[in-house]
């Protein structure tokens, strides 16, 4: 499991990575997300830009990751703030809307267990699990842009479409009941990677050069990557109550 978690780290960087680089190719575009009322916009999406690269860096070699965490939660948790919710009171029924401000809580409830403050975990998880329930219900409610994961070569695509979410919020569950060591959290990462073999990388093979299509799959890394890091929980926990024993 130590393996699979260590993986999952590098793939989250490798998902912070892609987004830092896609901030700098797209800073014009992206200067659009920043609130009216900031001023010096290009100067936000690059600083932004840096800090994605700079966390990934962070994880990636093992060196101050409790604080480049800590503070990418803080930046998620910014963007949460000043740009999804203003967002989601101007069109409260964009569903899109929804998810994407869901998929960044999720991300930063990963980035906070990956500090690894015993505090912060449970913070973390729930952060993590409780929006990747919601996420997996809109399976149930054939939501098109998320039926639309489900590769159009699958006979009776709706079957698939809710046994995608029964797989979501059955581990999502298992996740919150924090049993079995993390294994539930380890099988939604398999499943969640799964999905983006068989529904992504078609896609960006296909358009390669398609900006969106890039931002969209390494949210999916990033959440399943997520999932890898959240099964530590369990054992964090278990390795501490090990040493208050002996």
């Amino acid at each position: 499991m130590n393996k699979l978690t260590h993986t999952g780290k590098w793939l989250y960087a490798a998902a912070l990575t892609a987004f830092g680089i896609q901030h700098f190719i797209y800073a014009d575009f992206l200067t659009a997300y920043v609130p009216a009322w900031i001023p010096w916009h290009l100067f936000f999406v690059y600083l932004v830009a840096v800090a994605f690269i700079a966390a990934a860096l962070s994880i990636a070699i093992n060196k101050h990751i409790k604080l480049a965490c800590t503070m990418l939660s803080i930046m998620l948790a910014i963007f949460i703030l000043l740009i999804h919710i203003p967002r989601l009171f101007a069109d409260p029924q964009n569903v899109q809307n929804w998810t994407r401000a869901l998929q960044d809580v999720v991300i930063m409830g990963a980035a906070l267990v990956l500090t690894s403050n015993l505090r912060l975990l449970p913070v973390g998880k729930y952060l993590f699990a409780v929006p990747m329930i919601v996420l997996g219900l809109q399976h149930f409610i054939h939501v098109n842009f998320v039926t639309a994961k489900v590769p159009a070569y699958f006979p009776g695509i709706a079957v698939w479409d809710y046994l995608f979410g029964i797989i979501i919020v059955t581990t999502t569950i298992g996740i919150i009941s924090n049993r079995y060591l993390g294994a539930p959290a380890i099988l939604l990462a398999l499943f969640l990677l799964t999905a983006i073999a068989f529904y992504q990388i078609p896609l960006l093979v296909n358009n390669i050069y398609d900006g969106q299509q890039w931002a969209g799959a390494m949210l999916e890394l990033a959440i399943a990557s997520g999932a890898f890091i959240v099964s530590e929980i369990p054992l964090a926990k278990y390795n501490k109550l090990n040493m208050a024993t002996k």
